[in-house]
């Protein structure tokens, strides 16, 4: 079923900028730093206010269908910080708004299923491509299978090996239906080259290349997927993992503010 067209140059119903102004959102709202962060994993948000001094500079984005507040660093307004939700469609809304607010270049900052022979909890996946397995990205272009983020910055990879992580350029998929990554279709997924998978960021990246905005994408793999049926069964993280994962938080967040 074809959801974007070519030839079709009617405007939106009502857009984020009129969301934005509308009687729907309450509160205050000032336009945003040209570079933001979205985290779309829990700790996000509470690492970055246990580890930075940190400065509120919107209580609730105006956005459908979430509202989280947006965060600046002391010393730093460059750069805001926000959650990024939870699957494709608040991806979605949120890189509407943020695109409405001023934001130019966006991080996005998650974690994804592994399922890639050599991948293991707690490698850092950088997506030079994300294949896209949800209906958010098929409204802002015809037909996509990639989507391809347009970097920015300095080598966002060489700043977390740096950090100590063990980083990998590995394709991944965004996904609609966590129940549905059966063997066979990881299989598919390998096969294309990806080796990780989570919900959000192929639909970031699809909104940021719709509206001239570059993107970056890190993924830590926050689980490892059996490969075959007689493989070990399916576990989440592992003994130190908590650890990494709010230490590549943290690192993400020092990268964004270079």
């Amino acid at each position: 079923m074809q959801w974007f067209f070519e030839n079709d140059y009617t405007p939106p119903v009502f857009t984020a900028e009129q969301h934005i102004h509308s009687g729907h959102v309450s509160g205050p709202v000032s336009a945003l730093p040209p570079r933001a962060v979205a985290f779309c994993l829990g700790r996000g948000l509470p690492v970055l206010q246990e580890r930075f001094q940190t400065h509120v500079l919107m209580d609730a984005l105006p956005g459908f269908i979430s509202h989280s507040p947006a965060l600046t660093i002391a010393g730093n307004c460059n750069v805001c910080f926000h959650d990024g939700g939870r699957g494709a469609p608040q991806a979605a809304c949120y890189a509407e708004t943020l695109h409405a607010l001023g934001v130019q270049e966006l991080l996005v900052v998650g974690l994804c299923g592994a399922f890639g022979e050599d991948v293991n909890v707690g490698d850092v996946l950088l997506p030079r491509r994300l294949l896209v397995e949800e209906g958010a990205s098929r409204h802002y272009s015809a037909e996509p299978i990639w989507a391809v983020p347009e970097g920015f910055g300095p080598s966002l990879g060489d700043f977390l090996a740096e950090a100590g992580f063990t980083v990998k350029k590995y394709d991944t998929v965004t996904t609609d239906a966590v129940y549905r990554q059966t063997y066979y279709k990881e299989a598919l997924w390998r096969e294309k080259g990806c080796a990780g998978v989570d919900m959000e960021a192929s639909a970031y990246v699809s909104l940021c290349n719709y509206y001239g905005m570059k993107c970056r994408v890190a993924l830590m793999a926050s689980d490892k997927h059996p490969l075959t049926p007689n493989s070990p069964p399916w576990d989440w993280g592992s003994l130190d993992f908590r650890s990494q994962r709010d230490n590549f938080i943290e690192a993400c967040v020092q990268w964004a503010i270079k």
